[in-house]
C-alpha cells in the first residue's frame, strides 16, 4: 500500500523558485541551501489553518528536510532525464499553459459584470438598417434616424420609418425585456449600458447598424420554467386549429392531464416528449408577446390559448426562480460557464495577446523590404519574413478551400503575427509568468519525488518476497485479528437484486453458490474472514451468528445493497497468517525500507539546521 499519493506530493512543493540573495538560510543538505522565506512559504501553503507554533514548525522542517533530499537524489540519479518523466512533463506543461493564454483580469472583469447584469433586466426597442449591400446608403439612414431622435421625435415613429426589421410594423421596434446572455455582447452592452429613457449611440455590427431605446429597467426575475402546448397552424387550417386549441384547454380545465394531452398533440418537437416541458429561461429569451403572457401566471395556472407567429399555444407555469443569488458558488459557475459560451470569452484571449506583444519584444517595422527575404517584423531577436509567412498563407488558402472561406492578405497577415506572437510566448511563459513557473516547478519535482519513491520504496517493497517474509516473522506479534466472522459477503447492484437474491437463497442457504448464474455483473460473493467493524453493514450480536442470512441493507450510502451469510464467529486477537497480514506488512516494510533510505540520503546529502534561524521563525 503507497503511503504517499501524488497528488499530496505535488502540493509539498516549493511554491517561489527564486531566492531572496540577503535571505537567511535555514538549512543546507548537501551543497544546497533553503532560505527561512522558502520554508515559510511551503509551511504557510501545506498548513492552512495549522497554528505556527515552535513544535508545528520542527515537525514540518524534518517532513519538508526529507522531501527536498529525496528530490535532490532523484537529480543526481538524473530521473530527470526518463522519456517518461520527460512525456508527463511536457504534457503538463501543454495543458496547463492553456490556461495563461488568456487575461485573467479580463476573464474575472466579465464575470462580475455577467454578475450584476443577472441582477437586473431591461426593456429596450431597436432601430436596425441592413449594411451588408450598401453600406454608404446604411450609414446615411441611420444618421437620420439618429437626426430624428435628437429632434425629440418618439422612438416608435423613428423605427417605423427607418428601421428595417421585417417586424417592425407590427412591434414599432419593440424587443421586450431581455437579460444578461439572450443578445449578443455588443448588443447587450448597448441594452446595459444605456441610461432608462434614452436612446443609445449608433453601434455597427459586422451586416448592420444599430440603435436601441431602454424604456426601463427592473430586478432579474430569474429562471422560468413552463410546459407548453404548440399547434402549428396556417392560414387555410386556422379555424380548425384554434377549435382544437379550444378543446384541449377545455379538457385541461377538466383534470386532464397536461403532459398527457402535450405528448398526444403538441407539434413541438423540442418538447413534446417530455410532456410539453422546456428548459428554464431567462426574459428576453423568447417572443416578447409569448413571455407577457407567461409572466401574468402564477405556478400551476393555465393561459387560454392565445396566438404567435409559431402558431396556438398553451402555458402552463411550472416555477419562477427568482432573483439568482451570485453569492452561491453554483449561481457563480453557472454565469462562469455561460460567460465562456458566450461571444465575450474571445476578450480575454485578445488582452493576452496585447500583452503578449509586449513581454516577447514585438516590433513592426515601418518600412519593411521587398521580397521573399523581407523582414517585416521582429519578435525578440527573432524575425519574420515575407517567405515564411507566404508559405503558412499557402497553407492556410488549402484549408479554406474546403470550407469556401476567403480572407485578404492583411487578415491573413495579422493572424500569422498573433499565431507567431502567443507561439513565443508560449515556449518561453516560465521566463514571462512566474505564477505558471511555480506550478511547473512544483509539478515537475512532485514528478521526480513519486518516481524516486517507486524506485526506491514501493516497487522494491513489491518484489521484495523475502525480504516481506522476514518483516513478517520478526513482527509476526503485531499482524492480528480484531474480533471477526468467517462466511460470504454478498455485494449487489441494488436493492431489487439484492433482495430477489437474499429470497432465493435463504431456503437453502448452503446451495448459494447455485443462485449466482442468475447474477452476472450484479453480485459480487467475497467468501473469507471478516473483521467485524469493517462490514460495511449496521449489524447486531445475535444475528452475527453461526448459519445466520442477514436482511439487506444499503452500502455505505450508495445504491449497492448487501447482505451476510455467517459461518463461524471468531474472536480477537488470533495472529493473522502471513497470506492474511500481506497488505499490512507490506505497509510496514515500505515504511521501513524509506527510513533506511532517508538515513543513506542524510549522508549523501548531509542536512544543517541553522538552530539560530530556526528560533527567529516565531518572532
Amino acid at each position: 500500500m503507497r503511503q504517499l499519493n501524488p497528488r499530496i506530493l505535488f502540493t509539498i512543493a516549493m511554491l517561489c523558485a527564486c531566492t531572496i540573495s540577503h535571505a537567511q538560510t535555514l538549512f543546507t543538505y548537501g551543497n544546497h541551501k533553503v532560505s527561512k522565506a522558502e520554508f515559510l512559504q511551503a509551511f504557510a501553503k501545506n498548513n492552512a489553518g495549522v497554528e505556527p507554533t515552535p513544535k508545528n514548525y520542527e515537525d514540518y522542517l524534518e517532513l519538508y528536510t526529507r522531501y527536498k533530499l529525496k528530490v535532490a537524489w532523484a537529480y543526481a540519479n538524473r530521473l530527470d532525464t526518463l522519456p517518461s518523466v520527460q512525456t508527463e512533463w511536457m504534457s503538463f506543461q501543454n495543458e496547463v499553459s492553456r490556461q495563461y493564454m488568456r487575461d485573467d483580469s479580463t476573464e474575472q472583469a466579465l464575470l462580475q459584470e455577467a454578475m450584476r447584469r443577472s441582477q437586473e433586466e431591461r426593456l429596450v426597442s431597436h432601430i436596425y438598417v441592413d449594411a451588408s449591400l450598401d453600406s454608404v446608403a446604411a450609414f446615411q439612414k441611420i444618421n437620420k434616424a439618429m437626426a430624428a431622435l435628437r429632434n425629440g421625435q418618439p422612438f416608435e415613429q423613428v423605427a417605423a420609418a427607418f428601421s428595417e426589421d421585417p417586424s417592425v410594423n407590427k412591434n414599432k421596434g419593440m424587443i421586450g425585456w431581455i437579460s444578461v446572455f439572450t443578445l449578443p455582447y455588443a448588443l447587450e452592452n448597448l441594452a446595459y449600458q444605456t441610461e432608462p429613457k434614452k436612446a443609445s449611440g449608433v453601434h455597427r455590427s459586422a451586416r448592420a447598424y444599430h440603435i436601441f431605446y431602454v424604456h426601463d429597467r427592473r430586478p432579474s426575475k430569474g429562471k422560468t420554467s413552463i410546459a407548453q402546448i404548440l399547434l402549428e397552424q396556417n392560414e387555410s387550417n386556422r379555424q380548425a386549429i384554434q377549435q382544437r386549441a379550444d378543446s384541449i384547454y377545455k379538457a385541461l380545465q377538466q383534470g386532464a392531464d397536461f403532459a398527457a394531452l402535450a405528448h398526444r398533440y403538441s407539434d413541438d418537437a423540442a418538447s413534446f416528449a417530455s410532456g410539453g416541458q422546456l428548459p428554464p429561461f431567462t426574459a428576453g429569451t423568447y417572443d416578447p408577446w409569448f413571455e407577457s403572457v407567461v409572466e401574468k401566471l402564477q405556478p400551476g395556472d393555465l393561459s387560454i390559448p392565445f396566438e404567435t407567429s409559431q402558431g396556438m399555444h398553451i402555458v402552463k407555469l411550472l416555477q419562477r426562480e427568482g432573483l439568482p443569488d451570485t453569492t452561491q458558488a453554483g449561481i457563480r459557475e453557472a454565469i462562469r460557464n455561460l460567460v465562456q459560451a458566450s461571444d465575450r470569452y474571445p476578450l480575454p484571449a485578445e488582452m493576452a495577446y496585447q500583452k503578449a506583444k509586449k513581454l516577447v519584444g514585438f516590433e513592426l517595422l515601418p518600412k519593411p523590404g521587398t521580397g521573399a527575404e523581407a523582414v517585416f517584423a521582429r519578435i525578440g531577436k527573432r524575425t519574420l519574413r515575407e517567405a515564411e509567412f507566404l508559405e503558412w498563407r499557402k497553407r492556410q488558402e488549402e484549408i479554406r478551400s474546403r470550407t469556401g472561406q476567403q480572407a485578404s492578405v492583411e487578415q491573413d497577415r495579422e493572424n500569422y503575427i498573433k499565431q507567431q506572437v502567443m507561439q513565443e510566448y508560449r515556449d518561453h511563459l516560465e521566463q514571462y509568468n512566474p505564477a505558471f513557473a511555480s506550478q511547473l516547478a512544483e509539478f515537475r519535482e512532485g514528478t521526480l519525488l513519486f518516481e524516486a519513491m517507486q524506485q526506491q520504496v514501493w516497487d522494491r517493497a513489491a518484489a521484495d518476497e523475502d525480504g516481506l517474509k522476514n518483516y513478517y516473522k520478526a513482527n509476526a506479534s503485531k499482524y492480528r485479528w480484531k474480533e471477526s466472522v468467517r462466511g460470504v459477503f454478498f455485494t449487489c447492484a441494488d436493492s431489487a437484486v439484492a433482495h430477489m437474491l437474499y429470497n432465493q437463497i435463504k431456503p437453502s442457504i448452503s446451495d448459494w453458490s447455485a443462485k449466482l448464474d442468475e447474477y452476472k455483473n450484479l453480485v459480487l460473493a467475497d467468501t473469507g474472514r471478516f473483521e467485524l467493524d469493517q462490514l460495511p453493514l449496521e449489524l447486531t450480536r445475535e444475528e452475527i451468528n453461526p448459519g445466520v442470512l442477514t436482511q439487506p441493507q444499503p452500502i455505505n450510502g450508495t445504491e449497492q445493497y448487501g447482505f451476510l451469510y455467517c459461518l463461524e464467529r471468531l474472536p480477537g486477537d488470533d495472529l493473522r497468517e502471513f497470506d492474511d497480514a500481506r497488505g499490512f506488512v507490506l505497509n510496514d516494510y515500505q515504511l521501513k525500507l524509506e527510513e533506511d533510505w532517508i538515513a543513506e540520503l542524510k549522508k549523501q546529502f548531509p542536512v544543517k539546521i541553522n538552530k539560530s534561524v530556526l528560533k527567529s521563525l516565531n518572532r
